[in-house]
């Protein structure tokens, strides 16, 4: 889609503000969608026509989204999976400009974890309803390459969920969606325990042998289930899980525990601002469900109220959304 110029100021001599849509033709490609947007848009009035910058395989938003800022956007609105809205949100860090999220994924992890619809509609009325937030993201640096740390908004997975999403088929995926990952959770179910240290915060460390390894700014996944029960996105911390189910008895019980939110020691929790591991072998892994290749020294940290998003408030049910409370 070609790129609308932007129009003119508002008559009275008002500047109208400029509204940008970055958006993923694989996942967001409905025309009545766009419709949508630019109706919003003038039905709020104070909005120029938006103008449409599409991502490109390369490129999962950022160039379009220092596009978007070059054109003097006041409000970025990011259609596409988690991949996308981590791209838009992480490279509008330190503009002032907010980003409004329409869910267009599979896993939607960050809309879910705010209270954003997944609706469409309801996701619109959001963004033209609702005040922009602040919002943590963590930073991931890979073996000491601090020149190319990573920023995300919602997770980071070590060893078996990043093995997992990996080798997940993206042509079954397209056909069947969340089934795919169902696939590639058979072929690594047997992944044995590796030695891991972890230093939380300043803490002592600790020595435990892993499979899995979970670092969250938000705390919920797909289906209800809080990986995180009492992760919040905005309180400066991390969250760490550490577990090792190594056959198909243990992962029912690691299920069964994350549905009850109940303690159990199959399951390890710790948070800090700040948490380090370290393995002897290179291991794969996975932020906001894109590999970022393997490594053996993993340091994540939080940056607090980093990104500005429109959303709903905690705990706040505005007509026609639902109630959203984070960790409960």
């Amino acid at each position: 889609m070609e790129i609308n110029s932007p129009g003119a100021a508002q008559e009275g001599g008002a500047t109208a503000r400029r509204l940008a849509v970055v958006f993923n033709p694989t996942k967001a490609v409905d025309e009545a969608l766009f419709t949508s947007i630019s109706k919003a848009a003038a039905r709020q009035g104070g909005w120029e026509p938006p103008f449409f910058l599409p991502t490109v395989a390369a490129d999962a938003g950022r160039a379009a989204t220092q596009q978007a800022l070059r054109l003097g956007a006041d409000m970025v609105i990011v259609s596409g999976g988690d991949g996308t809205v981590r791209a838009v949100g992480t490279s509008l860090q330190g503009s002032g400009v907010p980003c409004a999220i329409i869910p267009s994924g599979t896993g939607n992890l960050l809309a879910r974890n705010l209270g954003i619809p997944l609706d469409h509609d309801r996701a619109l009325e959001v963004a033209f309803r609702e005040r922009p937030r602040r919002i943590d993201l963590a930073k991931l640096v890979l073996d000491h390459d601090e020149e190319n740390a990573i920023t995300f908004t919602g997770m980071a997975g070590i060893g078996f969920d990043a093995a997992m999403m990996r080798d997940t088929d993206e042509g079954l995926k397209r056909v069947v969606g969340s089934v795919a990952y169902v696939v590639a959770f058979a072929r690594h179910i047997g992944m044995r325990p590796r030695p891991v240290r972890m230093r939380l915060s300043g803490q002592p460390e600790v020595r435990r042998r892993a499979v899995l390894m979970m670092v969250g700014n938000t705390g919920q996944l797909q289906g209800g289930v809080w990986l995180f029960p009492g992760a919040k996105p905005d309180d400066g911390q991390l969250d760490v899980l550490i577990t090792a189910p190594t056959h198909l008895g243990k992962w029912a019980k690691l299920l069964s525990v994350l549905l009850r939110r109940s303690p159990d020691p199959a399951v390890e929790y710790w948070s800090g601002s700040r948490v380090v591991f370290e393995l002897d072998e290179p291991i794969a892994c996975e932020v906001d469900g894109d590999i970022e290749g393997s490594g053996t020294h993993f340091e994540f940290s939080v940056m607090p109220g980093a990104m500005l998003v429109v959303a709903p408030a905690p705990g706040v049910a505005p007509d026609g959304y639902g109630a959203h409370t984070w960790g409960r």
